[in-house]
């Protein structure tokens, strides 16, 4: 399976082994959502630790406990990097706010731009692809 769609989100397996996930327009995200969006990422890697593009442009909100489960160690074991991308105002509150609040335990940055976001996605190595 290449694609699945959630509640929330819209997740595609590329090629290069990047999952590309697009948060759907206006939704706020609670814990429930990132549990069924951290599945929907398992199902697509196979079992294995992933590096995501997540393009939060769209959204509007996400809840303190979905923060946390989102930079939280159960995560870590699902993906190895995440290229988060804002190109409005908002997104780049929302991502400036995860990343200075939840501190993801794997790199993580925040991008304009999902090109610059696959590029720097594609430098980072996983150094427990199974």
């Amino acid at each position: 399976m290449e694609y699945i769609k959630t509640r929330t989100q819209e997740f595609k397996l590329l090629e290069n082994g990047i999952i590309v996930c697009k948060v759907l327009p206006n939704k706020f995200l609670e814990l429930e959502d990132g549990q069924e969006n951290l599945q929907a990422v398992t199902t697509l890697a196979d079992g294995k630790r992933a590096a995501l593009l997540v393009d939060i442009s769209m959204a509007k909100g996400i809840s303190k406990e979905c923060r946390e489960l989102f930079g939280s160690e159960q995560c870590a074991k699902i993906q190895y990097a995440v290229g988060i991308v804002a190109k409005s105002q908002m997104a780049n509150l929302i991502g400036n706010f995860f990343l200075g609040f939840n501190r993801p335990l794997f790199p993580t940055r925040l991008f304009t731009e999902c090109s610059k976001a696959m590029e720097w996605l594609k430098t980072i190595n996983n150094e427990e692809k199974k």
